[in-house]
């Protein structure tokens, strides 16, 4: 199992679903992206701050750990980088993502797939304000953010060209056209959406055209931007069952 993070976040934000898969028997993968958490800031900052940079960046680790064949669960930007992957990387056995609408890769495609209000305009922001760190961390986690807490520290810590150039190079159209992928490709998708996001449009999840979404539809389920923190027991029973589902027998992937 491979688990990436969102935005400005880090590994921890997994901190409930690490041990439930471990328990299930998967080898568990969960790292900080480059710029972010205890990782060290991209030396090519222009090609690996983009969707297709992180997956070139997470597919180089896991051939390094020899792992050949995995699943992805991606939440928020790690959604975004998990299509990448499951689009491209035939090592990607399935997909499960989290606060990520499927976009074309465009500024008309953005506006259909997310909510444009203030806080949404931060996750392009270089340069937080300790104002900032706390708006988006408090919209991330659907609750007013500890500014002690790992995450903020995360959010203050994260390079700040890692938010520029990842909206810069998204927008600009560098990467899969998601809309297609979920479209076109075979491997099994789940999406596990919380009911009170403040940054996705839900109703543009429903319109999208799926090629193989596990039970043919998005999951909606209690929880904003990261129901997969907030509300961790259901989220993590869509989790194991999709899963299951796609690991034969179950045990490591």
């Amino acid at each position: 199992m491979l688990l990436i993070h969102g935005n400005s976040s880090c590994k921890e934000i997994f901190g409930h679903q690490i041990g439930f898969l471990a328990a299930l028997g998967y080898d568990v993968v969960a790292v900080d992206l480059p710029g972010h958490g205890n990782s060290a800031d991209a030396s090519a900052p222009e090609r690996t701050y983009s969707f297709p940079g992180y997956a070139d960046a997470l597919n180089d680790l896991m051939q390094v750990l020899g792992i050949g064949a995995f699943h992805v669960v991606g939440w928020s930007l790690g959604g975004h980088i998990g299509i990448e992957m499951w689009a491209t990387r035939r090592a990607v056995r399935s997909l499960l993502i989290t606060g990520t609408p499927p976009v074309h890769l465009s500024p008309a495609g953005a506006a259909e797939g997310f909510l444009l209000t203030p806080t949404m305009e931060l996750a392009g922001k270089a340069d937080f304000t300790e104002d900032d760190v706390l708006a988006y961390g408090t919209a991330m986690l659907g609750s007013e953010m500890d500014p002690s807490s790992r995450l903020a520290r995360c959010i203050r810590r994260t390079h700040g060209d890692a938010r520029r150039l990842m909206l810069a190079n998204g927008l600009a159209g560098i990467g899969q056209d998601e809309v297609a992928a979920v479209w076109n490709c075979p491997k099994p998708l789940a999406i596990v959406q919380g009911k009170n996001d403040p940054f996705v449009n839900i109703p543009y999840l429903h319109r999208l055209t799926y090629r193989n979404l596990w039970l043919q539809n998005p999951l909606i389920v209690d929880g904003g931007h990261a129901p997969h923190w907030v509300h961790a027991s259901e989220f993590n029973r869509y989790l194991g069952e999709f899963v299951g589902l796609n690991s034969g027998s179950g045990g490591a992937a």
